[in-house]
């Protein structure tokens, strides 16, 4: 099956009376209708596979608004299960980004000359990502394997500890040896302040740290810095009381999912704005640089490592009967008199939230459930809105063109930089003029 993914277009013009940005998108914003009248299993099963960037959360968040829907529980081992590929999948996607995707955009600003600061070189990176993706693999392999823990109702699940404990070694290696230079629960508990990850920065030998020092050295830290908000969060960086309900209804409207506001304004979405709500390192970070570039690859740090050092710690030798992450749920009234039940689930995407909502009628048994109606918002229509986080930081990057007057090569290394930063989901292109 194909991914449906479609693409950003990001105009960006920096010259004329109104220097700014023009995004456009070509996502099939209203694809989940395809599952419209299909038995639950079987949509539970292709969602995934259709919508395959990010699939561990797509598939996380249809299984807990299915079971929000029809009242079910799942198992704590499922639970656990699930949890254990959602980290996965978010060590996976920020060693992406940090591993191949940052470098590559700061070589494009010449902060990088021929690479000679980099501790590692690209194939010895692309090797080191490569590793890892078949970790997560192998991961995902073991843990779906007989019972899938992301089909609404799954049984219990007991998956073989070896596959297990092999996979997680070689995914908190990498961040060690690649990012970290040590344990990632150390990391963790060592770097909570500016002076902390300034220090880190100058004295570990890995490919991140590098990353922060460039970033720090070539005046980057504030690149792409703007006044949007992020969506309102709990303690811990959970989510806000009511935010899902509150989403429910708009979420029937195609506008909104093409656009979202929150109270009528665009926000954030993304690690940065989770880790935000969490204080510390990045609360610390955006009280002198607001959303610029440093706290955003800060938060991929601080996520990585908080991800790997709860995988690593996650109990692979005994049964998995311990909760590790919560995804939020919630049951949507159900309309009187029709066996017709909805609801919504959200879970934590690498990229940022992502929220599936589903009107489902009931059956005298699962199997003759079917779907009535899905919805999905992902993180790049929040992120990536026509009046949005990485719009405004264009428009700023786009108003300092005449400092690079006849270097449109310039503020387009710039604006990829931030593109990069933000992370959308799919592929763009991007025009400077």
């Amino acid at each position: 099956m194909s991914d449906l993914a479609g693409q950003l277009d990001i105009e960006l013009h920096s010259t004329g009376a109104a220097p700014g940005a023009v995004i456009r998108s070509s996502r099939p914003l209203t694809a989940a209708r395809i599952f419209a009248g299909k038995p639950l299993a079987a949509v539970s099963s292709q969602l995934p596979l259709l919508f395959s960037v990010c699939g561990t959360a797509q598939a996380m968040a249809c299984a807990v608004a299915c079971e929000a829907a029809l009242g079910w529980s799942p198992a704590p081992s499922v639970v656990h299960a699930r949890g254990l590929l959602l980290r996965a999948e978010t060590i996976k996607e920020h060693l992406w980004r940090l591993l191949l995707d940052w470098p590559k955009a700061l070589i494009r600003l010449d902060a990088m000359p021929a690479v000679v600061h980099m501790t590692t070189s690209a194939r010895e990176r692309e090797a080191a990502m490569a590793a890892a993706m078949r970790a997560f693999l192998q991961l995902r392999a073991a843990l779906t394997a007989g019972a899938d823990p992301f089909l609404p109702g799954a049984p219990v699940n007991q998956p073989p500890t070896d596959v297990l404990e092999n996979a997680s070694a070689i995914l908190a290696l990498t961040a060690v040896e690649q990012v970290f230079g040590t344990v990632p629960a150390d990391w963790l508990a060592g770097v909570t302040t500016a002076a902390d990850l300034d220090a880190w920065a100058t004295r570990a030998d890995t490919a991140a740290a590098a990353l922060v020092r460039m970033v720090a050295e070539q005046g980057l830290a504030d690149l792409g810095r703007c006044d949007v908000g992020t969506l309102p969060a709990g303690s811990g960086g959970a989510l806000a009381p009511g935010l899902l309900e509150g989403l429910a209804a708009a979420l029937a409207a195609d506008a909104f999912v093409a656009a979202p506001l929150l109270d009528g304004q665009p926000m954030e979405t993304t690690p940065f704005a989770r880790e935000l709500h969490r204080g510390g390192l990045v609360a610390g970070l955006a009280a002198v640089h607001g959303n610029g570039l440093l706290p955003r690859l800060a938060a991929l740090l601080v996520e990585l490592a908080r991800d790997s050092a709860a995988l690593a710690a996650a109990p692979l030798d005994a049964p998995l009967d311990a909760p590790v992450g919560a995804p939020a749920v919630a049951a949507l009234a159900p309309v009187s008199g029709t066996a017709m039940v909805a609801g919504i689930g959200a879970a934590p995407a690498a990229r940022g939230l992502l929220v599936h909502r589903l009107e489902l009628l009931r059956g005298a048994a699962p199997e003759t459930t079917r779907v009535l109606g899905y919805r999905m918002l992902a993180p790049t229509e929040w992120n990536f809105h026509p009046e949005g986080v990485v719009a405004k930081g264009l428009a700023d990057i786009a108003a300092a063109g005449p400092a690079d007057a006849g270097r449109p090569d310039r503020i387009g290394a710039r604006a990829r930089m931030l593109i990069t930063a933000v992370d959308p989901c799919v592929d763009y292109r991007l025009s400077v003029s």
